[in-house]
């Protein structure tokens, strides 16, 4: 997932969510990860170095393929989740977190982690 500020008189805060098994192709730079969807071609953004606010670090190297693990950490941790029954979700966002860029993971029931001020 990944939150995009609204514009000053436009339109609030959106959410851009793509299911993991959807995804087709990620690419990814100092300033951004990308990805297409099956059946489309267009490009997604699911990080962006800017999201990261004004002194945000780039992008790690390889941090699309820290996605493609993350992905697989936080589906191991779904279907092993003694508390929780019906196997929730999971969402991972990117996020600064401790000076540097990562996926964090979360439940659709729970509140987003906060990323760090």
């Amino acid at each position: 997932m990944r939150k995009v500020k609204g514009s000053p008189g436009g339109r609030g805060d959106r959410r851009v969510l793509v299911r993991a098994d959807t995804i087709t192709y990620l690419s990814a730079d100092d300033h951004q990860v990308r990805a297409t969807e099956l059946g489309s071609d267009d490009l997604t953004v699911l990080a962006d170095e800017k999201d990261g606010g004004h002194d945000a670090p780039l992008l790690p190297e390889g941090f699309n393929v820290d996605l493609l693990f993350a992905i697989s950490e936080a589906r191991r941790r779904a279907s092993e989740a003694n508390d929780d029954p019906h196997q929730e979700d999971r969402v991972l966002v990117a996020q600064v977190y401790d000076g540097g860029w990562v996926w964090r993971e979360f439940r659709p029931s729970e509140p987003e982690p906060k990323p760090e001020p």
